[in-house]
């Protein structure tokens, strides 16, 4: 199992990522289709590091790969905005759906809590939509505090926001 970037052997692995959410009706960001080519996309998630481009904070994306497949994805955002703050979080995640209730969500955010570590960022906020119980779970298990929830008001979906405070 590796837990990295992406680089530019992994297209064909990336291509079936985006393919095994073609059934979700909810598409974490990490799974999202790409415009233009695997390069193109590679150089904007380069660039995304460490710069806040189209109203998106500095960002890397890093993804769970075991045999040869890309099984989950994190999006680790370094800032957060007004959005982020109260629906997004520092972390958004996602397994594919063959891959779910292995764990593989949990260990990635074990390893992602500690490049947030590394990088001083704490406390770290995540958010999960009420009804997800298996990602409030997850959050739960790695030590998110609940703080509260709230409602988005353009979609009327409600969010759990949890802490996790890794000067602890």
């Amino acid at each position: 199992m590796t837990f990295r970037e992406l680089k530019q052997s992994d297209e064909k692995i990336f291509n079936d990522w985006i393919k095994s959410w073609t059934t979700e009706s909810v598409i974490v960001s990490v799974a999202k289709p790409i415009t233009g080519s695997f390069a193109e996309h590679l150089a904007n998630l380069e660039q995304m590091k460490n710069n806040s481009i189209n109203n998106f904070v500095p960002a890397s994306n890093y993804f769970f790969i075991e045999d040869g497949l890309i099984k989950g994805g994190v999006s680790a955002r370094w800032q957060l905005n007004d959005h982020l703050l109260n629906f997004g979080g520092h972390i958004g995640y996602g397994v594919a759906p063959a891959w779910r209730q292995q764990g593989i969500a949990k260990r990635m955010l074990e390893l992602t809590l500690n490049i947030y570590q590394q990088r001083k960022i704490s406390p770290v906020l995540i958010t999960a939509e009420k009804w997800n119980i298996a990602s409030r779970k997850t959050i739960e298990s790695n030590g998110g505090v609940l703080e509260n929830i709230i409602k988005e008001p353009s979609t009327g979906k409600l969010f759990c926001r949890y802490w996790i405070d890794l000067n602890s």
